[in-house]
């Protein structure tokens, strides 16, 4: 009778069981936390032109409701201040921006840019008045020359380029003071008070948020990138001959210190300026 032995291998003693080590964990945690370091500007990036995107998406929005406002209030746009109303009241009527609530804009957030460092300190609300010295409800202006050259009115006197004339652009200061966010009553100045020994990124409405630029939209609808960081480092001055050539009644009929986006074919006003209604 023949007989099978089965042999069973031994363990020897000192062999594993399976799992990592300390030293192997260690390595891993190591080398997971250089990638991780690697990756998170990439992220930081991606998140802000993400930020960045759904800021542009916000402009043209705001710029489609004041397309519809003026279209049912004949070529008028909304304005700051209601010639009815008294400026003594403790209570000022609701902004531009606050006017396009609730039928021309849905959604409160559509007049914030995500990438707005005091977007948690703006008070949106469909009709709200603004009290005395509270913070501006928008992260957008709009073009304070249209209230100069076109009066309000952008039907009886239209720029002669609608698609290079600003409408409205991101806004600044990106600083906020006692609770308080300077924003200009929603309208962008030409000039901002501009003086070097003072001035700066940070203290002018002429924001640096989406990589050193603004997100700006012209009358006709265009929408453009435009870097700004240069314009805070060079003094502005009254007269450019490119700006000029665009139209530009700063630089043709008043002289005045401006900021000049030539270079990117934007203007302040194309064409006449009107001084009566």
């Amino acid at each position: 009778m023949i007989s099978y032995k089965t042999s069973i291998p031994s363990v020897r003693r000192g062999a594993r069981h399976g799992g990592f080590t300390l030293v192997e964990l260690l390595t891993v945690v190591g080398i997971t936390s250089i990638l991780m370091l690697m990756l998170l500007p990439s992220v930081r990036r991606s998140m802000r032109q993400a930020s960045s995107t759904v800021c542009l998406h916000n402009l043209r929005e705001v710029g489609r409701a004041l397309h519809e406002y003026r279209l049912d209030n004949r070529g008028w746009l909304p304005d700051v201040s209601d010639p009815s109303s008294s400026y003594r009241s403790s209570v000022e009527p609701a902004a531009w921006y606050g006017k396009l609530f609730p039928k021309y804009l849905s959604s409160a957030p559509a007049v914030i840019c995500p990438a707005d460092p005091a977007r948690s300190m703006l008070d949106v609300g469909p009709g709200s008045g603004r009290a005395s010295g509270a913070p501006a409800a928008s992260s957008y202006g709009m073009n304070e020359v249209i209230r100069v050259a076109g009066l309000g009115n952008l039907d009886r006197h239209n720029p002669a380029s609608p698609l290079e004339t600003i409408l409205l652009a991101d806004m600044g200061p990106d600083i906020v003071v006692d609770g308080l966010v300077d924003r200009n009553d929603g309208w962008l100045p030409w000039d901002d008070g501009f003086d070097p020994a003072f001035a700066g990124l940070r203290d002018s409405w002429l924001t640096g948020r989406h990589f050193g630029h603004i997100n700006v939209l012209t009358i006709g609808g265009a929408a453009k990138r435009v870097r700004t960081v240069e314009l805070m480092e060079d003094r502005i001055q009254s007269y450019y001959g490119e700006c000029a050539q665009g139209g530009c009644p700063l630089c043709t009929d008043f002289a005045l210190p401006h900021y000049s986006f030539a270079p990117a074919r934007l203007f302040w006003w194309t064409g006449a300026v009107n001084g009566t209604d």
